[in-house]
């Protein structure tokens, strides 16, 4: 079954600059201990992989993963061919299938996370951000320890981040953010009130790292070479070392074979070569043109993963209401829309905003009292998977409320209408008893609107990647995933 945490996959900048540091050296070594922490930062490594053209072939495979977006599958079946051809034999999995698969996620899991949080601390402390979050990744069997430390507020200069910057082990999903003050910080989920866990840094004997810290993962990813980082993420490849030139402009801008429209009337003609929707029509004028770029690639992605009807047009809400000859008025208070009966889907400026809210803090007071409401919601069901999930939901408006991932998850949810009208007994049957169970309080206060918002915003969820899956309703994601061609082997 396919890893959808990269299907489809599209890296930000710092994250490709961070792995191309590290894929211009490759290291043969025995033991995975060989390299050590921030070594990693400028080196690429595969244990027990000695030989350099075996080395190069896995980095190639890995360099696929992470600018192209290969499932984990697709890494699988690359890894297979390699290790024939090369003859590599004596690997640690090797002999049988569920060695072998370990082997192999354990490989594209690290090498994805490791490079996506390096990328991630160049963000941050190249930010306006004084404050960062901890954020535990939603794991349905988190670690304790790791849990423990979900909302922890500190500043960015404290000590704690050298070396608790996750991932903090294997598989860790954990994720840090940013905040510009306490309020701030809140509302993205921290509690500046928060201790740090007593002992955090005493040195464990049994794993040589900082209080329950795995082997080895002492460490912030990224943290040695967050300037350079930065500094390749803004150059132009021409500049850029030959090592990490190589397909660097193509990885970045073209996003796994995806164009980036240069201007809103682009983006007109970009809907037309990808063949979103039968009709041209304009985008809202004055809307980001990065958000514009980030809604066409999220549909782009939804339309090569499942056969929903083809939509007639796509585009500014007035201009589609204008195409329909007065049978559908653009609601004024939507971010996007879509008509099932007509199969369009209209967007107005707010949809594809990519900034933050410039009320933030503001909203903290709304966000508390929706917290509490769904406290008391949640209590009155009976113990059951439903209620579990709900109960470890930050509860808030939307999904995705704003931000970088907005316009994206906009598309989704608008997508995930056209998948309800596409498939609609299907989709009926899945949700049946969503309410009466209480799988809507997984998800959000919109999700809880009625069976409509509850299939879009499960779908938004489903497109998050499996870390999210645990929120929604099985028999609804058991329908996700037949549909999803990224599951058909």
């Amino acid at each position: 079954m396919t890893d959808l945490q990269a299907v489809f996959h599209r890296p930000f900048k710092e994250q490709v600059a961070a792995w191309r540091l590290r894929m211009g050296n490759q290291i043969p070594t025995a033991r995975w201990d060989d390299i050590q922490k921030a070594q990693h930062d400028r080196s690429f490594m595969v244990a027990g992989a000695l030989k350099a053209d075996l080395l190069a072939d896995l980095a190639g495979a890995v360099d696929k993963a992470i600018t192209k977006g290969a499932s984990l599958e697709e890494f699988r079946r690359d890894f297979r061919k390699i290790v024939k051809e090369r003859g590599w034999h004596g690997w640690t999995g090797e002999g049988t299938q569920a060695g072998e698969n370990w082997r192999t996620r354990i490989i594209y899991r690290t090498n994805m996370r490791t490079s996506y949080m390096a990328g991630r601390y160049a963000q941050l402390m190249s930010g306006p951000f004084p404050l960062w979050v901890y954020k535990h990744g939603g794991s349905a069997d988190p670690r304790p320890h790791h849990l423990a430390l979900d909302g922890l507020v500190l500043p960015r200069e404290h000590p704690f981040w050298q070396t608790h910057f996750p991932p903090n082990d294997w598989n860790c999903s954990c994720s840090v953010t940013g905040a510009r003050n306490e309020r701030h910080a809140r509302r993205k989920g921290g509690d500046p009130s928060k201790a740090l866990p007593e002992n955090w840094d005493r040195i464990n004997e049994r794993t040589g790292e900082p209080g329950d810290l795995g082997k080895g993962w002492g460490y912030a990813p990224g943290a040695s070479v967050a300037g350079e980082i930065t500094r390749l993420a803004k150059a132009k490849a021409e500049k850029l070392p030959p090592q990490i030139a190589s397909d660097f402009v193509e990885a970045v801008e073209k996003r796994a074979g995806i164009r980036q429209a240069t201007s809103l009337k682009d983006a007109e003609k970009l809907v037309e070569e990808l063949g979103l929707a039968s009709r041209k029509v304009a985008w809202p004028r004055g809307a980001s043109l990065e958000g514009v770029n980030q809604a066409i690639e999220a549909l782009h992605e939804i339309e090569q993963r499942f056969d929903m009807r083809k939509m007639q047009a796509v585009g500014s809400g007035p201009a589609i209401a204008k195409l329909s000859n007065g049978r559908i008025k653009a609601p004024k208070n939507a971010a996007a829309w879509y008509a099932m009966r007509l199969n369009v889907m209209g967007w107005h400026r707010a949809g594809l905003s990519v900034d933050p809210h410039p009320q933030a803090d503001l909203m903290e007071p709304m966000q508390e009292r929706r917290r509490a409401r769904h406290k008391a919601m949640v209590s009155r069901f009976k113990d059951g998977a439903a209620k579990r999930a709900a109960q470890k939901v930050d509860w808030r408006f939307g999904v995705v409320d704003e931000g970088p991932r907005f316009p994206r998850s906009v598309a989704q949810h608008e997508s995930g209408h056209r998948l309800h009208a596409s498939f609609y007994e299907q989709v009926e049957e899945a949700i049946n008893g969503w309410r009466q169970e209480g799988w809507h309080l997984a998800l959000s206060e919109y999700g809880a609107t009625d069976r409509f918002e509850f299939v879009a915003e499960s779908f938004v969820l489903y497109m998050m990647g499996p870390e999210r899956h645990w929120r929604l309703k099985p028999s609804l994601l058991a329908l996700f995933k037949k549909l999803d061609k990224a599951y058909a082997d």
